[in-house]
């Protein structure tokens, strides 16, 4: 009937835009992941060698140095990277978007975000001041937005102006857009997300743990992470405990240690389970997830819901068991978190396994979307021909 009709036709649109959306990021970030993933080992290696563990490395070892170099560089440039990737996927001028990155993220666009002072695009549009060092997703709307005023500025420039006119008019229409509309947007849903879970923490208990567990990681993907704990210190600080946040955020991070593994057994492709098996290897002895957050999770809406599961569940356990975090710096190796819940250790380590486990189970279970398209090589090889 025309209800149902109706009825089906926003579900299959609703899809149709979290699937172009999700596709959308999956396609700008995936091309990225060389650099994320080199980032990674070489801060795994800073890190195994450096002086918290093995101490074959010093601080001012050059080694030392030149490995937390290229891991700095890699994630202090990422949106530089995205917005590259981004171009191609959007069809804009990949220069144009790169250039537009590196206004976003440039040290004089930090220093007057330091500043705190206003400041007004073309001396008119006040621009928020947002710090977008590795903030990937607004870079990738940015791009999407620039891909139709690319597509505008190349229809009303005269032929005879082209060279000139179409970069220049285009960056005059993208700087106000993206430095005041659409980047500060997205600083916008994130304040908001960030602001529901200081509410949270301040009234719900273990609610807010789960809701913290369970989205973590997206809160992570729009650079929001630091805002919320540089917010929530002070009062952690003089209570001398946090019962809400930190321990979600560990439950989510055992969360995406679960999905590693998970996909690193269950995937499709070896190139897949190499990346899983990679993944895993790097946050086990280096603490860095960025590469699953960024390699797996966005490109597979599975693996994000398996972390979404393993995060909530952890911190559903954790705040049943009364687990609290007693030390508010971070202690390199994943597994040495437990030592942040001081006596409450055993309830905090329990909270651990549990959301590794849920993260794991569901992996293995349900699987994840098959990532290994199907080519007609593949398809003639298992029938047994030859590839002439």
């Amino acid at each position: 009937d025309t209800d149902s009709t109706q009825q089906e036709h926003r579900e299959l649109t609703v899809k149709g835009v979290f699937n172009g959306i999700m596709g959308g990021i999956s396609g700008s970030v995936t091309p990225v992941l060389p650099v994320i993933i080199a980032g990674g080992i070489f801060k795994m290696i800073a890190v195994l060698l450096g002086p918290d563990n093995i101490g074959l490395l010093s601080e001012d070892n050059q080694l030392y140095i030149l490995c937390n170099l290229v891991n700095n560089a890699a994630f202090y440039f990422l949106p530089f990277f995205v917005a590259h990737s981004a171009a191609k996927k959007f069809q804009v001028n990949p220069v144009m978007a790169m250039l537009m990155a590196a206004i976003m993220i440039h040290p004089d666009m930090l220093g007057i975000v330091d500043t705190g002072e206003t400041f007004r695009v073309y001396g008119l549009i006040p621009m928020k001041l947002v710090n977008y060092t590795q903030a990937v997703i607004p870079v990738i709307l940015n791009t999407w937005v620039m891909s139709y005023v690319e597509r505008w500025v190349k229809k009303i420039v005269p032929d005879a102006m082209r060279t000139i006119g179409i970069p220049v008019l285009q960056m005059a229409v993208m700087i106000p857009l993206g430095l005041c509309i659409f980047g500060p947007l997205c600083n916008i849903v994130m304040g908001w997300v960030a602001n529901g879970i200081i509410w949270l923490d301040n009234t719900m208990g273990i609610a807010a743990m789960i809701v913290v567990g369970a989205l973590w990681t997206i809160i992570i993907m729009f650079g929001m992470h630091m805002p919320i704990m540089m917010t929530l210190l002070p009062v952690w600080m003089e209570m001398g405990f946090d019962a809400i946040v930190s321990p979600a955020t560990i439950a989510s991070a055992w969360g995406i240690i679960g999905v590693e593994l998970a996909y690193a057994l269950r995937s499709k492709g070896k190139e897949n389970k190499s990346l899983g098996w990679s993944c895993f290897v790097t946050t086990m002895t280096a603490n860095i997830t960025e590469p699953a957050i960024y390699g797996i999770l966005l490109r597979d809406k599975k693996a994000m819901a398996w972390n979404m599961v393993g995060g909530a569940a952890g911190a559903l356990v954790m705040g049943i068991l009364g687990a609290k975090i007693v030390l508010f710096s971070g202690v390199g190796l994943p597994f040495l978190n437990v030592l942040r819940f001081g006596e409450y250790a055993v309830q905090g380590g329990i909270g651990m396994a549990a959301a590794f486990a849920a993260a794991l189970a569901f992996g293995l279970i349900f699987g994840f979307e098959g990532t290994e398209k199907k080519t007609f090589k593949n398809k003639y090889e298992k029938k047994g021909g030859n590839q002439t």
